[in-house]
């Protein structure tokens, strides 16, 4: 009989199975909390059933995914947890296990291969966190939705609202093609062995109308206008040349540059990047 792997001491039993100790430098901390693990794979397969799995781990998610009836294609960078999937769950005819960084996967072509848009899912290792995300938001045109776990310091960030501190470029970049919301959230007992830090679970929803659209021009001025948080966006845009081109552009948008970057919406970025002069 398979280990309950939502279950501390079935997670253990597996990874003595198979010879194996959670690894640090994959960030292996296993999902062991059965409530949770159902929470998460509801809001996925409500989305869709052509599921993208990112860091699988030990199969727990997996299989829940699996009992409501998605295709899933688990994708892992770990070798040793990739032979742990094959042996255990190898054999059922809706699961793919691949081998690989989930941040370098091609979300378009799996989405052309399938015939449909997809769902991703997984709990995100938190250095590869960023990378991940900013994967979902440049395939947003082939995603139903996105459910992760993330640290909750980077909740916070994916839900801030303009004029706090964890409002930043994430934030803008993250809920300008998506609406974002909370699933649950985790404490460090919910997991073997604990992490340090609290987790949560979100879901990204494509929204119908972008508030912005992701072109150089808008990443280029996000960005300048984070990189010093204390600086006016006045200041904060020489790094982009000409002051003037910053001071015609503002004028017509009707910002005030003498606001801070972390003061604006993201319909106001994408305004100010509209009415960014393309020359010089």
């Amino acid at each position: 009989m398979s280990p309950d792997l939502t279950d501390p001491a079935g997670a253990r039993d597996l990874l003595r199975k198979h010879g194996l100790t959670p690894k640090r430098s994959f960030s292996q901390n296993f999902l062991v909390q059965p409530a949770a693990t159902a929470r998460i794979a509801d809001a996925a397969a409500e989305l869709g059933r052509e599921v993208v799995e990112l860091g699988p781990g030990l199969g727990a998610l997996t299989q829940a995914l699996l009992a409501r009836g998605c295709r899933v294609l688990a994708v892992e960078l770990d070798r040793d947890m990739v032979r742990v999937l094959e042996q255990e769950l190898g054999g059922h005819p809706a699961l793919q296990i691949r081998q690989g960084d989930a941040a370098e996967l091609d979300l378009a072509l799996h989405s052309k291969r399938c015939g449909t848009k997809l769902v991703v899912t997984g709990n995100l290792p938190y250095q590869a966190t960023g990378a991940i995300l900013r994967r979902v938001v440049e395939y947003r045109e082939v995603l139903l939705g996105a459910v992760l776990m993330v640290q909750r310091e980077v909740r916070d960030r994916l839900v801030a609202a303009p004029g706090t501190k964890e409002y930043g470029a994430l934030t803008v970049f993250t809920q300008a093609g998506f609406a974002v919301e909370t699933v649950c959230r985790l404490r460090p007992g919910s997991f073997y062995p604990p992490p340090k830090v609290e987790s949560a679970v979100v879901r990204l929803l494509p929204r119908t109308l972008q508030l912005a659209e992701e072109t150089e021009t808008f990443r280029a001025i996000v960005r300048a206008a984070f990189a010093t948080r204390r600086k006016t966006l006045r200041n904060a845009l020489k790094a982009l040349g000409d002051p003037a081109r910053g001071a015609r552009a503002a004028a017509k948008a009707g910002i005030d540059l003498g606001r801070r970057g972390e003061t604006l919406s993201v319909e106001e970025f994408a305004e100010l990047a509209s009415c960014w002069d393309p020359h010089p």
